[in-house]
């Protein structure tokens, strides 16, 4: 008897362990689809509004070099991905959002890009440098990330992208009854 309740506290403890380790896993994603976001032209959003979309979340700097380097890929993926299920968000921690504006501008950038300074978000994350990147599932859970902006690392993330996008449509395809006439 003393032993089943003994084992009965033990599985009751690793089942609050293990809750406990779930909810600190998940932290990551939490501020990320709450925190309010001010775009440049004033309006603001959440990540939790792109619900259902592949997001890449990438933080940037005007005065980073390969920030500079890397946003007009960014900017081309996001304009291939458009309509497709996924996007890029490109938030600036610079300290003035006018050199933001300005550096988006400069670049004639056409993906989202959002301003929040170095105490909002990234500082909320704990950014390790920058850039830095995160990819989202459609659900909002982070599923990957490139801390600087090497073209390996860049490359593998357009990649994982793309082969989200084409499971997506293949599990479409099937779903409809299309798949190549298999029954």
């Amino acid at each position: 008897m003393k032993k089943s309740i003994a084992k009965r506290s033990i599985v009751a403890a690793l089942s609050v362990m293990a809750a406990t380790g779930i909810a600190q896993a998940d932290t990551k994603s939490d501020p990320l689809s709450t925190h309010t976001l001010a775009a440049l032209d004033g309006k603001t959003t959440t990540l939790a509004s792109y619900r259902g979309e592949i997001l890449v979340v990438n933080f940037w700097a005007s005065w980073c070099a390969p920030c500079r380097r890397e946003l007009p890929l960014l900017d081309q993926w996001n304009a291939a991905w458009a309509g497709r299920g996924a996007r890029v968000i490109a938030i600036s921690i610079d300290t003035d959002a006018r050199k933001a504006k300005r550096f988006a501008d400069e670049m004639k950038l056409t993906l989202p890009v959002m301003h929040d300074g170095p105490e909002g978000l990234a500082r909320t994350l704990d950014i390790p440098s920058v850039p830095y990147t995160l990819l989202l599932d459609r659900d909002g859970k982070v599923i990957g990330e490139v801390k600087g902006s090497t073209e390996s690392e860049v490359a593998a993330l357009q990649r994982k992208v793309e082969s989200m996008l084409a499971a997506r449509g293949v599990s479409t395809v099937q779903e409809a009854g299309m798949n190549g006439g298999a029954r």
